[in-house]
């Protein structure tokens, strides 16, 4: 009976071992968020200082390529779009066809996770440039190529191949050129260098799949 009653026993800590293997194995799987991801998301850009009395906020939109040799460290390069109208109160403008102006530009950035799990809070910097249309016929405003250094934060969850990603970030801009009316840059970086006095903001959420 003794013997009996051991060989159980030892039976179900092989098991229980087993299992507890097997558990920790899954574990790592589902907190596994390295690999290549594809978004597709949009929301909210506005303007701040002197840009945001001239120009409203208007929608944000964008597509981005993201890959992560860690659980942690990512790398992405994107597309980002955004129409807006000018603020009728600041600008004396005639209207055109559509948005007032339309923003098409691209970025790189890293992100950098605050933990590895599947729900993922992280940071994130990198560079871009954008390229202002302006449509409407405004004193002050042009067309013009203008540099950006975007900075933030966001919440990423991976759910099997399933990525939902929402962030907000603020984009230092190295000129306003598009609107030579408004005050020059005040931060002299140097030489030629400067950043724009005002910045943009964005805020997104972005639906996906990581592979």
């Amino acid at each position: 009976m003794g013997k009996g009653l051991l060989a159980g026993a030892v039976a179900v800590s092989v098991l229980a071992a087993g299992s507890a293997q097997a558990a920790s194995t899954e574990l790592r799987r589902s907190t596994n968020t390295r690999g290549l991801s594809f978004l597709v998301g949009g929301g909210v850009e506005g303007y701040t200082d002197a840009l945001r009395s001239q120009i409203d906020p208007g929608v944000a939109y964008g597509v981005t390529l993201g890959l992560k040799p860690t659980n942690v460290v990512g790398l992405e390069l994107g597309y980002t779009g955004a129409v807006s109208e000018f603020n009728s109160g600041g600008v004396l403008a005639t209207n055109a066809d559509g948005p007032d102006i339309v923003r098409h530009g691209a970025q790189a950035a890293v992100t950098v996770g605050l933990t590895a799990t599947r729900l993922q809070p992280y940071v994130l910097g990198g560079v871009g440039i954008s390229r202002y249309n302006v449509r409407a016929i405004a004193p002050g405003f042009t067309d013009d190529t203008v540099g950006n250094v975007p900075v933030g934060a966001g919440l990423r969850l991976n759910v099997g191949g399933f990525t939902a990603d929402a962030r907000v970030a603020y984009n230092f801009l190295f000129d306003q050129g598009f609107a030579a009316s408004l005050p020059p840059s005040d931060v002299d970086l140097g030489g030629d260098e400067t950043f724009s006095k005002g910045g943009r903001y964005v805020g997104t959420l972005n639906l996906g799949a990581t592979f």
